[in-house]
């Protein structure tokens, strides 16, 4: 009677274990990758979120002079000094390129308050009724959004994302 199949495992069979679990460590390593992506995607969509909603605000507390606020807003590479400005539009026009460039909320030296590369756009639709919209750097692929905010201004269309709100001034009275 042989007894040598039952004292422990074979080479092989350690072998092949470890392949086993090499390549599932693999996999999940891809999948925590992955995730860490996703979360940075979803933390820019909020900040855009917020950014959007804020010059929506700024708008409707600035009814009368709403058409003023139409155009592209792209940071500068520095904060901009705001105090300078001469009407409420441009005043709330520099304060709004500035939290997009996200001077706001730093990590150290970083600026971390905003979206990637993030830009706004504001377009009247018809009288009264204005898209607000941001644009950022995305960092998964994806099809390219409809809006044309920041249209041909990052690495990729794929990579490129816009949030945008719809803005509606009533006219009561009118």
């Amino acid at each position: 009677m042989s007894r040598r199949g039952g004292r422990g495992f074979t080479l092989l069979e350690v072998l092949i274990a470890l392949v086993v679990l090499a390549f599932g460590m693999l996999s999940l390593a891809r999948a925590i990758g992955r995730a860490s992506q996703e979360q940075v995607e979803s933390f820019q969509r909020a900040q855009a979120i917020v950014l959007a909603q804020e010059m929506v605000d700024r708008i409707n507390n600035d009814q009368r002079n709403a058409v003023r606020y139409v155009g592209n807003y792209v940071p500068y590479t520095r904060a901009e000094d705001c105090t300078l400005a001469a009407t409420s539009w441009e005043r709330n026009g520099c304060e709004w390129r500035n939290r997009l460039l996200g001077v706001d909320v730093r990590d150290g030296a970083r600026v971390i308050g905003a979206p990637m590369a993030a830009r706004g756009c504001i377009v009247n639709l018809s009288p009264n009724v204005y898209v607000v919209a941001v644009a950022w750097q995305g960092v998964l692929p994806t099809q390219a959004p409809d809006s044309a905010c920041g249209s041909g201004e990052f690495d990729t269309e794929s990579n490129r994302r816009v949030y945008s709100t719809v803005l509606q001034i009533a006219t009561l009275g009118a």
